[in-house]
């Protein structure tokens, strides 16, 4: 890893991101996190960390952005390909820095106004280790007609066993002191290129105790480029969590527990439609459910499905 850049590091908050290849949409991402650190009214850190190095124009647009917010910044090149190493790479900065509260996004979103605001008021009042807030997807103009399907797309409130669960680190808060004890790294390498890692690990802080917190207040962006705007794109996205849920699933030797629990699903999908979880738009939801079912079936069989896959090399294989 590569600290290409440190700017007056303000340790209270920070903001991290990690980035690969995305320079125009990151930077739209920095321009409105100035915009909910100032409606916050507090100083702030923002740590992005480039699983990428290769275009210094990344490093100068964060530089640029310091310079004419005022917000202090981190620019890490973090060369482990793998969304686990950038992940860790920037809360190994905030652990450096002594940030007490970290906020995360992806670098394809941008926050609402008061996204910061209200992730930190959720974690005052319900003294939370982690806060989680909604992610609403923003279709291309032809594309507009997935509106209506846009649950699918979307990231919301869910629970385990009946409590507040964040599962995914595209919007959420987190008490670094709270964390202060996990082992590191925090974040799983098996599960750098074909993503997931994120669930490993908050299913981990969920175990272990740490208590979690949703704030629909505090939602957030996200652009649906034409690749994804359409139910191809949405069908393998559930393949793929089908496949890791089952790899999450199986983790401290509980691989017999999730197959059990495959069967069990697999059982229940003749039916699915009659549980009506997506009222308005049955038939979809058990399509895919159908495609997480088939995802979990080839995770048995020891598919392992590749969501953050980088350009082959000579001679090398991607396993999909």
């Amino acid at each position: 890893m590569t600290t290409v850049h440190n700017t007056n590091p303000s340790a209270s908050l920070a903001i991290g991101l990690c980035t690969y290849k995305r320079r125009p949409s990151l930077e739209r991402l920095l321009e409105h996190i100035a915009i909910s650190v100032a409606a916050l009214g507090r100083q702030a850190t923002v740590i992005v960390a480039d699983n990428d190095g290769s275009d210094p124009e990344v490093g100068k647009s964060v530089a640029a952005f310091s310079a004419r917010s005022g917000i202090a910044a981190s620019y890490l090149v973090e060369t482990t390909p793998g969304i686990s190493a950038a992940r860790n790479a920037v809360f190994d900065e905030a652990a450096r820095l002594g940030v007490r509260f970290m906020a995360m996004i992806d670098d394809d979103e941008w926050p609402s106004p008061q996204w910061l605001a209200e992730l930190l008021k959720t974690q005052a009042a319900q003294q939370a280790a982690v806060v989680g807030g909604p992610v609403r997807p923003v279709f291309p103009d032809e594309a507009r007609h997935l509106q209506k399907y846009a649950r699918y797309w979307s990231v919301e409130k869910q629970l385990l066993e009946g409590k507040p669960f964040v599962f995914c680190s595209c919007n959420f808060l987190i008490d670094m002191q709270a964390i202060a004890g996990e082992p590191r790294p925090l974040f799983d390498d098996k599960f750098g290129l074909s993503g997931g890692g994120d669930t490993v690990f908050f299913r981990k802080l969920f175990y272990r105790g740490h208590p979690m917190a949703w704030s629909d207040a505090a939602w957030i962006n996200e652009e649906v480029p034409q690749s994804r705007a359409g139910f191809k794109w949405m069908r393998q996205r559930r393949y793929r969590v089908g496949n890791h849920a089952v790899r999450w699933e199986s983790i401290g030797g509980k691989s017999a527990r999730s197959f059990v629990k495959t069967l069990g699903i697999t059982a229940r999908l003749p039916f699915y439609p009659l549980f009506r979880r997506e009222p308005e738009s049955p038939l979809v939801g058990w399509l895919l459910e159908y495609d997480k079912v088939r995802g979990r079936w080839a995770s048995h069989f020891g598919d392992v499905f590749v969501e953050y896959a980088r350009p082959e090399e000579p001679g090398q294989k991607t396993c999909r």
